[in-house]
């Protein structure tokens, strides 16, 4: 199992050729989020890993996103890897974001999939405090049922998954969920200037108004819809997802 030298070790995976692309996840899910992901290999070094605090990853205190950002450097420098794309689902997006603005040197595109640049809406603002209350009364087996039979079809997989959720620090988990509400970067996407794209589920409407500060802000910005997907759109619909970063990764020129 690999984990990074410097501490806190940070729990990832990687296989596969080819330019990288690092898929990070929303608070306590960790690495599965992007099994079906793995099937890019063909074309794509991937690398999924865990959040600091969640699932195998260690962590510390406090906990900001500065701390969030600085462990995907880590994992690229600790394999040799000069750029990569950068890839977040819901919240991971934000840190991708943030990752995006902070290490440019690092980033060859960005890739949102139900992206947004801060949880402004009252549904989303909604889910963050929900997430916090579970944290802190440490109802991380409920949670880990209800992420990983939400996200998959396939139970095998789903319960694959609620047993790493199980291991998530719920103190840390508290705390990402706190800086993921906090969040708010619409004044700094000026400094994202590679392309963009961003996979919102047809069906996930309440996201989809995100885009436009994404256009007006960000010079390269492509949006893909997948029909009848709401917003589990790496997980229930991974082969119209794959197959979306595939043909725009080739139409970009990053492959």
């Amino acid at each position: 199992m690999p984990f990074t030298k410097e501490r806190p070790a940070i729990y990832y995976q990687k296989g596969g050729n080819g330019n990288a692309i690092i898929f990070i996840a929303p608070p306590a899910m960790g690495h599965l989020t992007f099994r079906y992901q793995r099937l890019l290999e063909k074309n794509f070094t991937i690398i999924t890993f865990d959040n600091r605090g969640d699932c195998r990853s260690e962590h510390n205190d406090p906990l900001c996103f500065e701390q969030l950002t600085y462990d995907i450097k880590k994992i690229l420098d600790e394999n040799n890897i000069t750029k990569a794309i950068i890839c977040g689902y819901s919240n991971g997006g934000l840190i991708a974001q943030q990752f995006a603005i902070s290490y440019p040197e690092y980033t060859s595109a960005l890739i949102l999939m139900g992206g947004y640049h801060a949880p402004k809406n009252l549904l989303l603002r909604t889910e963050y405090k929900i997430g916090i209350a579970i944290a802190k009364k440490q109802w991380i087996p409920l949670l880990a049922k209800a992420l990983s039979f939400n996200h998959f079809s396939n139970k095998n997989d789903a319960k694959e998954m609620e047993q790493e959720i199980k291991r998530t620090n719920p103190e840390m988990l508290a705390k990402q969920y706190q800086l993921g509400l906090d969040y708010d970067n619409e004044h700094e996407l000026h400094h994202i200037t590679v392309p963009l794209l961003i996979i919102y589920g047809a069906n996930d409407h309440y996201v989809h108004p995100y885009q436009h500060i994404f256009r007006k802000k960000i010079e390269d910005v492509d949006v893909a819809y997948i029909h009848h997907s709401k917003h589990q759109v790496p997980t229930k619909f991974f082969h119209e997802c794959n197959a979306i970063i595939y043909e725009w990764t080739k139409r970009k020129k990053l492959i």
